[in-house]
This record gives structure tokens, sequence and C-alpha cells, in this order.
């Protein structure tokens, strides 16, 4: 029998994304029998200085979205000078010990770890380096010739890479790894049941976000409440205080959902969503085929991950609160308008992004997988 092959997850918690794409990919490889380990090169570089800029990370989807796109279009500039290159090795020793100590077949970036391929040549070139882009466009850090793959979402990552010098044959479309649930098919009206929702109605979803970053959420919520043949779902995350705050509002035709684990299922139900534009938040509206209205999208990933799904005609993009309201009033009654957005978000799906990439990794190592990963498309 063949040995199970050893994975090093490189991931980040400048925003959640990231780790959500890693702990994805590890069920998978692990239920195939193979050893995983994640690690936060960040964290274990510097557990401070990463707690730091994490809280800067955040602050800036508030008050500072201006600076974090000069941070974001200034490293666009300068990503593969000698000066960030040495920036990168401030890293370094942390993840030389990590290869050290785990010994694995391959490295898996989920954040753009310039520094993985800036090290592979001298210290090691045998251990095969994979990166899986978590946005629907690729900044350039993560960018690097000595990258053995790269999973992308669509073709507008593919033709940057290209452009960049990276081979075709370097690049596989695959989608960004999702949780398994949001393959699943719900049944519409059990999920109507389990959350007394009136079967009768228009559902729309509004994922306010962990850390409160949908601005004017109250008054978005007063206005969709007094809309006709409309009931909203407001889904705060893990951040209870604005949970308590909505809940205090007089709002007879909105729930409010602090952190839900069965998320998909509002997915299966609803008619359409509001939402900023993360990459695995897109990648999940793209499995469940819900028409999306991109709110005030912050420079950067947000932005262009806005544009290209604008351009695609898989989302309607609104940049302040009177177009959102529009925006919502408007798609609701117009079912032509949402099987639209459906059809152009089903052209980008590629499919079980996690299976096709966990398949395609041990194929890379040499190693087919010899256990069946049957999975109900959508």
């Amino acid at each position: 029998m063949l040995e199970p092959k050893r994975i090093l997850i490189l991931t980040c918690s400048h925003g959640s994304g990231h780790k959500m794409v890693a702990q994805t990919l590890k069920e998978s490889f692990e239920a195939r029998g193979h050893l995983v380990s994640v690690e936060d090169l960040f964290d274990k570089t510097n557990p401070t200085l990463n707690r730091m800029i994490e809280k800067s990370y955040l602050l800036s989807y508030s008050i500072g979205s201006s600076f974090y796109e000069r941070v974001y279009y200034d490293v666009e500039e300068y990503a593969h000078n000698k000066f960030m290159y040495n920036l990168w090795h401030f890293t370094s020793k942390a993840l030389l010990k990590m290869v050290d100590e785990f010994k694995p077949d391959c490295i898996i970036n989920t954040y753009g770890y310039t520094i993985s391929a800036i090290l592979k040549e001298e210290n090691y070139p045998h251990i095969k380096l994979f990166t899986v882009v978590t946005d629907f466009c690729i900044p350039k850090p993560w960018i690097h010739q000595d990258t053995d793959r790269y999973y992308v979402a669509c073709e507008n990552v593919e033709e940057t890479l290209i452009c960049e010098g990276i081979p075709r044959s370097k690049i596989l479309k695959t989608g960004i790894p999702i949780r398994d649930a949001f393959y699943a098919r719900g049944n519409r009206n059990t999920i109507i049941s389990k959350y007394n929702l009136d079967p009768h109605k228009k559902i729309l979803i509004i994922f306010a976000g962990t850390y409160g970053v949908l601005k004017n959420i109250k008054e978005i919520c007063h206005r969709t409440d007094q809309m006709d043949n409309l009931q909203t779902i407001v889904i705060c995350g893990k951040n209870q205080s604005l949970q308590q705050e909505l809940e205090m509002e007089d709002l007879p035709n909105t729930r409010i959902f602090g952190f839900v684990p069965d998320i998909h299922e509002f997915y299966s139900v609803g008619d359409l969503m509001v939402t900023k534009p993360g990459g695995i938040t897109l990648s999940e509206v793209v499995t469940k085929k819900i028409p999306v209205i991109l709110y005030n999208p912050t420079p950067g990933q947000e932005g262009e991950n806005a544009d290209w799904f604008k351009r695609q005609g898989a989302a309607v993009v609104a940049n302040n609160f009177t177009e959102l309201i529009l925006a919502i009033d408007a798609l609701k009654e117009n079912e032509i308008k949402r099987f639209s957005i459906k059809n152009s978000l089903g052209k980008i799906d590629n499919g079980h992004a996690t299976s096709l990439i966990t398949q395609d990794v041990l194929n890379q190592l040499n190693m087919p997988d010899v256990i069946p990963y049957l999975t109900e498309s959508i």
C-alpha cells in the first residue's frame, strides 16, 4: 500500500476566507488518508505583530478604506522588487522550520506567501508548491515562476497569470474550495418551515458581516422591511452586539440571526442577496446560483471581484445606500433579471473545487486518488 502524502497548507488570519479554504482542503485530504498540517505563517513568525496586522485589516473595512486602497495598489506596483522580497524574508525562518519539522511532500498556499516560492529553488526544490487563489482576481504577490500549479476560479485570474509569464500548463480552473454542504440540494418547504418564513414572500438575505462591515445596516433593514412582497434575513455572524442592536429595532418583516452553522440553507431558499464581494462568499453564490447585489466594495480585492462579476452579468453592484435600495426593489420584482444573473453564475461554475484540487494535487504527486469521491452537483 502506498504511503500517505504529507501536505503542508499555509493560511492566514487576515480575513476568514483563507482559513476556511485551508480547513476545507485539510478535511478533503484527510478523508483520503493523507497527513495534513495547516499553519498560519504570519502567526508563527510573530503572533503579536500578526494580531496588529489583523486588527488593522479589519479597521480598513470601516474607517480606513482609502488607506487600504493605497496600500493594496502600492504593493501591486512593487510586489516583486528587491525591497518587498527582503520584507518577505522576515518570515523565512518560520517557514523553513515548518518544512524541516513536518517534511512535506508539497506546500499549498491559500494566501499569497511569495516567500514559499522565493525559498523553493535553494531550500526545497524537490517539494511541489501549489497555490489556491481565493479571489476572482489575483494580486501580484501571489505570482511567482517557481510555483508548480495555480488553482484559479475564473479566466480573469488565468489571463492575468499568463500575462505575467506563467505557462498555461501550470494553471487549472477549478473554482475556490467551499464546504460540501453548499453542493447539497435543500428542500425549500422544509427550510421555510424550519426558520418560520413566509412561503408566499420573496426572501432577501443580507450579510451584515461578522465585524459589522456592511454600512448603513440599520437604515437598510428599515427600508427593506417596508417593501411589498419581501421578507429579510440578516446574518450578523459572530457580531453579537450588532445582532442585539438590530433585534431592538421594530422590524416585523425581518429575521435577525447571529452565527448560523447551516448558512447554506438560506442560500437554498433566498431569492436575492446583499453582501460584500469576498472570494469565498462569491464562490458560495456561484455554487447556489443566487442573484446577488454587491454593496459598497472596498477597493482592492473586493473592488476587483465586484467589477469582474458585474462584467459577466453575474451580479449587480451598488456603491451607495440609494443605489442599493433601488437595486433591491427592482431585482425582487424582475424575474427575468434574476434568471439572467443565475444563468451567468452557471457559466462561472467549475464544479466541486475541493475535489478537483485534491485530485489534481495527488496526481501531481504521482499518486492517483483511489478512493471514490462523489458529490451531487447542484
